[in-house]
């Protein structure tokens, strides 16, 4: 199911990815240059490494198209000109039946090459995944033994900066540890700079306090900083994540349904019990393993024990593909149903939407072993 899209593109070219987009775009603009985009990159294919990937919540008519019930699909966006993004591009459901046949033709190869057959396996396996977080698919892959570019994983500007002023707080308490200072405006500063150079350059000279503080060595603190960041990074997400599932739960209960026999009601209650256990369920893990790095990150910081932290930064990768599907679960149910609320505001609902719909929510939050989502 091929499709143009027209004078959109720019809205998805954020500077890097995002749980919905990967930008290749971006990604070409900032690292081109640097030898581990092209040694190591996304997708062989090279039009394919300029492109969009995106996680789509489905419209009624794409459900149709699809031939199934999901709610969410992955879609690559091939822009005209990866200069001129007004141009638009096209776009191609990864899910379609045809899909490696109609992006072989747009892209003008021949679907049996040997890097185009790897890309398309690629994105199938990214299609399997639940959402693009960055540190969910630098585990993903890592675990798979792939090698990527790290410059492919590197968050957008805006996520950037609204992160750093959480994480500012965390190294800020960090950084008086280490130095020995009282929390003023100064080393407040000094800590909202590290946050950003944390998540842009870990190897930074700058960051050899957060290092010495923890009492590690070099090759230590680069194998366990990114397991610290993918952390702060979840535990700065999962506040608009409980907001949202907690509305959705609510705005759920209430939902009028029309036209059940008595058999049905029995069925949708059951479907609906069930929607509630497993979100529940997700978010409880996923408050398990941020609870943990708080109460060693406290430990480290009230007693000034190192160990305390740096055992977590050294287990943190093993948590990352957890942490990442059970948010990304949670933020794409929730999601799609402010997508679907939008136009049913006020509305009762008729029993074939409901049991078009709640099944699908209760499929989606179904414990997935990520391991073998490739």
């Amino acid at each position: 199911m091929a499709k143009d899209v027209f004078g959109k593109l720019s809205f998805l070219n954020r500077g890097g990815s995002t749980s919905r987009v990967i930008d290749l775009v971006s990604v070409k603009e900032r690292y081109s240059e640097t030898p581990g985009w092209a040694t190591n990159p996304m997708f062989r294919t090279p039009r394919l490494n300029k492109s969009f990937v995106v996680k789509h919540t489905l419209r009624a008519w794409e459900r149709e198209q699809l031939g199934g019930n999901r709610t969410t699909a992955t879609k690559v966006i091939v822009p005209i000109s990866d200069m001129n993004l007004d141009l638009g591009g096209h776009s191609i459901f990864v899910e379609d039946l045809g899909f490696d046949r109609q992006l072989a033709n747009h892209l003008g190869i021949s679907p049996g090459q040997l890097e185009f057959v790897a890309d398309v396996e690629r994105l199938r396996a990214l299609a399997a995944l639940p959402s693009f977080d960055p540190y969910l698919l630098h585990e993903f892959f890592r675990r798979n033994g792939q090698t990527i570019d790290e410059c492919y994983f590197v968050i957008s500007d805006d996520e950037l900066q609204r992160i750093s002023k959480f994480v500012a707080a965390q190294i800020d308490t960090l950084v008086q540890k280490a130095m020995g200072a009282d929390g003023d405006a100064t080393t407040l500063s000094k800590s909202q700079k590290l946050a950003k150079v944390l998540f842009e350059d870990e190897d930074s000279p700058q960051l050899t306090v957060i290092r010495e503080a923890l009492c590690m060595t070099q090759q230590e603190y680069r194998d366990g900083v990114f397991g610290w960041k993918g952390t702060l990074y979840y535990s700065w997400r999962s506040g608009d994540c409980y907001a949202d599932m907690v509305e959705f739960l609510r705005s759920l209960k209430s939902l009028h349904i029309v036209g059940l026999m008595g058999s049905d009601k029995a069925e949708i209650r059951t479907i609906m019990s069930s929607i509630a256990q497993l979100a529940t369920g997700r978010w409880n893990r996923l408050k398990t393993q941020l609870d943990a790095y708080h109460t060693e990150f406290d430990t480290f910081v009230q007693r000034g024990d190192p160990a305390a932290l740096k055992n977590f930064m050294t287990r943190a990768p093993e948590l990352f593909v957890e942490m990442g599907e059970d948010l990304g679960r949670l933020q794409h149910v929730t999601a799609y149903w402010r997508f679907w609320t939008k136009d049913h505001r006020g509305k009762a609902l008729s029993a074939q939407e409901a049991f078009d719909l709640l099944p699908d929510f209760e499929a989606a939050l179904q414990t997935t072993n990520m391991k073998d989502a490739a």
